[in-house]
């Protein structure tokens, strides 16, 4: 009777472990595509090439996507049982690691391919603002080579590697604080 207990108690652990692991991929590929999604519209309304302005508001929106993500996957998770913190923690970072491939890849293709000329647009857009607030050449010069550093691919990768966990995994801590809880039992 002990032997099928444990036996019982073993495969509800494996088979939460599992859904757990679903739950995170899934949204971690949800994410990808949906940065996927967002850069591309951005693209194709201008946002990256002429209207460079609205471009960096809409990158800033562009935040709510892994929150929606990470507290959609912690919102599942916390369905087929209790939620602790740590268990939000690792679902975030989950999440995030899921959708690095997928972002990073893209992000290359559309930096090589699809708009090329982004980081030197970019740089144009913040020279000119900064020449119009009176910033002095040296301000202006050490921006463009900061930018020109920032768009490099090693760095762009290393920003996804490291900066998509880290965020993701401080969305998943603040979420889990308010969502740590059993779900109410059914009736």
């Amino acid at each position: 009777m002990r032997a099928a207990q444990r036996a019982e108690g073993t495969s509800q652990v494996v088979s939460g472990m599992l859904g757990a692991m679903k739950t995170t991929a899934k949204w971690g590929v949800i994410l990808g595509v949906a940065v996927v999604v967002w850069t591309l519209l951005l693209h194709v309304l201008g946002f990256y090439t002429t209207n460079i302005g609205a471009g960096q508001i809409a990158d800033i929106v562009a935040t709510v996507l892994p929150i929606v993500a990470i507290v959609a996957a912690l919102r599942e998770r916390r369905a087929t049982g209790s939620l602790t913190l740590g268990q939000a923690v690792a679902t975030g970072l989950g999440v995030g690691l899921v959708s690095v491939p997928i972002t990073a890849g893209f992000l290359w293709a559309y930096h090589h391919l699809i708009n090329p000329e982004w980081s030197e647009l970019i740089v144009a857009y913040r020279r000119d603002a900064l020449e119009q607030s009176g910033a002095s050449a040296e301000a202006i010069a050490t921006m463009e080579t900061a930018q020109r550093a920032s768009a490099t691919d090693v760095a762009q990768l290393l920003g996804a590697a490291i900066g998509t966990p880290i965020i993701s995994m401080v969305i998943a801590l603040i979420a889990g604080v308010l969502m740590r809880r059993k779900p109410a039992a059914a009736a």
